[in-house]
């Protein structure tokens, strides 16, 4: 395989073979691990949803029925199973897709049993890594925060007018959020490949992050293309789903659940899609900053000695 950069086309293309190559293991661990994320996420709909936006009317496609809307302390309850729910099927996704992916890119055999076993292997330390990056990222917003209320601050003592109707809070307000966004951005290309790296390489907490971003060298674009496609994918389709439940009241209950359906399936496929490019995205960094070619050149030549003494004896 070549060692140039390579596209995000061949990125997609090779997690496509990868799984089509293997569709009853992908399926197996995406009905297990991705879908019951994207049923929660309708589940937590009804439960939440306001009776503005025909709640009643969605709770009895599934006769599932929710506590009254002002009790807050059952909305809150509510809220955290499910981000827990989603926490932890995503703990258990991560590591066993992405070592699935790793496997079979390299045509090894492709073990269910060996999938499951790498969620014991990286829970805690994908969790620990999660934990580090969550504390970085709170860290960076508290630190523009105080920023902005010192700029802020300042600027009223220089006399410049700053009422929240006043173009210049605007302004202030806009340029702050582009450098915040940017950053982000910038940081979550950077790291993109962190749970690759915990899964792959055994490492934890603050290494795997310093480990992506040197892998990222070099295919920054791709990354962020990949990064930038399957995040518009998603808000597509969370805008579709939104839409769907706003308008829920003037559709009859068959074709409701039938869109929901196509819904569930199409993000639980987007999830594994991401999660599988996102390996190869990683595999490909690695072979671009020539941690694997040594090994793979050894193995071409054996072969290449094993197939000249067979020229040699015939």
């Amino acid at each position: 395989m070549s060692t140039h950069s390579p596209s995000l086309w061949r990125v997609l293309s090779e997690t496509w073979r990868i799984i089509i190559g293997h569709p009853r293991h992908f399926l197996a661990l995406s009905v297990l691990f991705l879908l019951p994320i994207s049923f929660a996420s309708i589940i937590y709909t009804f439960l939440v949803q306001p009776t503005s936006l025909h709640s009643h009317y969605l709770q009895s496609l599934f006769l599932v029925s929710t506590p009254d809307p002002k009790t807050g302390n059952s909305q809150l309850l509510i809220s955290i199973l499910y981000i827990l729910s989603v926490f932890l099927f995503s703990l258990c996704a991560t590591p066993s897709i992405t070592y699935s992916t790793f496997t079979a890119f390299y045509g090894k055999p492709v073990k269910f049993v060996s999938s499951l076993k790498s969620i014991l292997v990286s829970f805690f330390p994908l969790l620990a890594t999660l934990f580090v990056t969550e504390i970085i990222l709170g860290l960076i917003i508290f630190a523009f925060a105080l920023l902005m209320l010192v700029a802020y601050n300042g600027l009223v003592l220089l006399g410049v007018e700053m009422d929240y109707n006043s173009g210049y809070f605007l302004v202030f307000v806009t340029v702050i959020a582009v450098f915040l966004v940017g950053l982000l951005v910038y940081l979550l290309v950077e790291w993109c490949l962190s749970n690759a790296v915990v899964v792959l390489e055994s490492k934890w907490g603050f290494a795997p992050l310093k480990r992506s971003s040197y892998l990222v060298k070099g295919m920054r674009k791709v990354a962020r293309s990949n990064m930038v496609l399957f995040g518009i994918l998603g808000g597509l389709s969370s805008m579709w789903y939104s839409n769907l439940i706003a308008n829920a009241g003037g559709s009859s209950k068959g074709w409701i659940v039938v869109q929901m359906a196509v819904y569930v399936v199409f993000s639980t496929l987007l999830s594994l899609y991401g999660m599988a490019a996102n390996t190869v995205l990683f595999v490909y960094c690695k072979e671009l900053h020539g941690k694997m070619v040594f090994q793979r050149d050894e193995e071409m030549g054996r072969e290449y000695v094993r197939l000249a003494t067979d020229v040699n004896v015939v």
